[in-house]
């Protein structure tokens, strides 16, 4: 098994202050996001009363656009993370175009909704290997090329019915052997095999005493889930920069057992590994962390979300000029998404149970 060892450093990212033993978690949130993260003192009063802030990670390449954000959302952690195992109807409410959950062991019929945008569809017809609009492997665009008959007029429905037989191949291998076993995309000059490119997802902090279970699971999948970890695998199609991208994901969440005496009250990790998208991301490892909110035990939680990616186009001259934009996107979208999340949470709270007073 060949080890993403520089992941190990995305993945410690919620361990990077050392932890002292009588720090309530209400402390750990205000050290940690002052002294790791670089939230200023209104960053942090702004997260402790319920408003999402982000900010932008160091980065190891141009390539790169990482961001960090944090929010307090007022449900038990328990209730979100019941919400997020329905991941279908939790990113519904958060408008996501398309979604669906793959059934356990998955099943082709779990994409029958997905549907390939018409501008998609466009460029695939004239996709060629280093040569497509679309992030392809080079073995599905000579089967897009030789299998759909372009001219007739079900020629969406079969490239439809195609490209849903690609991401289920994709996730079955993946599912058998990890990243190394899928195929690069081969849509630009130089093929790109997703597990190099998370190779590449690095950060500075290289140390995790709180979560060190979670390591060789998640560099070395398929290895062995520790106790207390489940897995599901999902795709969705939303709105990402100027067209809508299609992802397939797997989600890892991690109950914390020992969670009640911990000082740094994490309760829930839950990671998130791009297996494929259509658009934009060649690699995308996301981390999100319920901690406890100390002051208001079993009745809210902090939310941190870490994001990192590697996307195309950011290099070169071009590249220099649309970074910034990018990047201040990816920011104020975290945002908006952390915000989204704490309304749409809370709502499908206070509806399950709607004798509860609001917090």
């Amino acid at each position: 098994m060949r080890i993403l060892g520089p992941l190990v450093s995305f993945v410690a990212l919620i361990a990077a202050v050392p932890l002292q033993t009588s720090q309530t978690s209400d402390a750990y949130v205000r050290t940690w996001l002052r002294d790791a993260m670089g939230f200023s003192a209104g960053d942090v009063r702004d997260v402790i009363e319920g408003r999402a802030v982000a900010r932008q990670l160091k980065l190891a390449g141009p390539e790169e656009v990482s961001i960090f954000g944090a929010v307090r959302i007022a449900v038990a952690p328990g209730a979100f993370i019941d919400q997020l195992r329905d991941i279908a109807a939790f990113e519904r409410r958060l408008g996501v175009l398309q979604v669906g959950k793959f059934h356990e062991p998955p099943r082709l019929e779990d994409l029958d909704e997905l549907t390939i945008d018409r501008d998609d569809l466009l460029a695939i017809e004239s996709c060629r290997p280093a040569d497509c609009e679309v992030q392809l492997p080079e073995a599905m665009i000579k089967r897009f090329a030789g299998e759909v008959r372009w001219k007739e007029p079900d020629a969406a429905a079969q490239a439809n019915r195609l490209f849903r037989q690609m991401l289920f191949d994709r996730l079955l291998r993946y599912r058998a052997g990890g990243l190394w076993a899928i195929d690069p995309y081969n849509d630009g000059a130089v093929p790109m095999p997703a597990a190099e490119e998370f190779q590449r997802l690095q950060v500075t902090k290289d140390l995790l005493p709180a979560l060190p279970a979670l390591v060789p699971y998640v560099t070395g999948f398929p290895a062995p889930a520790p106790p207390g970890v489940e897995d599901f695998y999902y795709w969705n199609k939303g709105e990402f920069g100027m067209k809508p991208t299609t992802r397939v994901n797997h989600v890892s969440v991690s109950s914390i057992a020992e969670a009640g005496a911990r000082p740094d009250g994490i309760r829930y990790a839950v990671t998130t590994t791009q297996i494929y998208s259509t658009h934009y991301f060649s690699a995308t490892f996301e981390l999100r962390t319920v901690v406890d909110d100390a002051a208001k035990p079993g009745q809210g939680f902090y939310l941190f979300y870490a994001s990192r990616s590697r996307i195309n186009g950011l290099t070169g001259f071009l590249g220099t000029l649309i970074r910034p934009i990018v990047k201040s996107r990816a920011r104020s979208g975290m945002e908006r998404y952390l915000a989204n999340t704490k309304a749409a949470v809370e709502a499908a709270a206070l509806k399950k149970a709607p004798g509860l007073p609001a917090r």
